[in-house]
């Protein structure tokens, strides 16, 4: 099994941390998140895992290099040009095996998702990428239809929409930042932007005429924290504490 932590953003949210350090070594509980996503990836069965680094890569870099993992790591460098989320899978194309798919992992969440169970539904529902989504708060929703296949998008707070969104909120969704993608659907976004950067939800919004974009709800005993900004970074910190104990 192989992944991809996406690890390049400029953590805006995190400031004043990621004034002097990129968001995947902001520390949560005495630990860098990225060592919190390769440890769980690692636990989940990933034996190569991908991190894509731009702002203050060079200390990604150094940290992955000096730190002992027992995982092969490659490093997508994208410190010239950022490429956005779907950018970056094209821009790590040469650096995946030859696998038919490659989990994706956002740097800033911590989870005990149960990733063999993604996989499961991924393969049994002839999709070509499947999101981990959650029945939670938030101001951005994914719409999936009754078949579980995704729809559209919708940001309440600024009232943007992209493809179809049902007027109730049935079947609509939070994102969990963690999706499964088969190759062949990074390489036809390959063939649509080049090398250009490109955020990924539209992306797999504009493909689903040819492509089946399905969903995998986490229970919701699931434990999933974001820290993308001070206040969850503390919330984060205080969980895994008592956890911990």
């Amino acid at each position: 099994m192989q992944a991809i932590i996406l690890a390049a953003g400029f953590g805006t949210r995190l400031k004043p941390y990621t004034d002097t350090l990129p968001k995947a070594l902001v520390r949560c509980n005495g630990k860098p998140m990225i060592d919190h996503a390769i440890e769980y990836l690692m636990k989940s069965g990933v034996d190569h895992i991908i991190v894509n680094v731009h702002h203050f890569g060079e200390l990604i870099i150094d940290h992955l290099q000096t730190s002992k993992y027992d995982v092969g790591l490659s490093i997508s460098d994208e410190r010239v040009q950022l490429k956005d989320t779907g950018g970056a899978l094209v821009a790590a194309l040469p650096l995946m095996k030859k696998e038919k798919k490659v989990l994706v992992f956002n740097t800033d969440v911590i989870t005990n998702m149960d990733i063999s169970a993604l996989y499961n539904t991924h393969a049994h529902n002839e999709n070509s990428a499947t999101l981990i989504v959650q029945n939670r708060e938030s101001s951005r929703k994914l719409a999936f239809n009754r078949d579980g296949q995704l729809t559209g998008w919708i940001n309440y707070k600024t009232n943007e929409s992209i493809g179809t969104v049902p007027s109730s909120r049935d079947n609509l969704f939070a994102f969990s930042g963690i999706h499964l993608i088969d190759l062949d659907l990074i390489r036809h976004f390959e063939s649509i932007y080049g090398d250009h950067p490109f955020p990924m939800i539209p992306a797999y919004l504009n493909s689903l005429k040819e492509y089946r974009i399905g969903s995998f709800l986490a229970s919701e005993n699931t434990m999933w924290l974001e820290t993308g900004d001070p206040a969850r970074l503390l919330e984060a910190e205080q969980f895994l504490k008592q956890e911990n104990k």
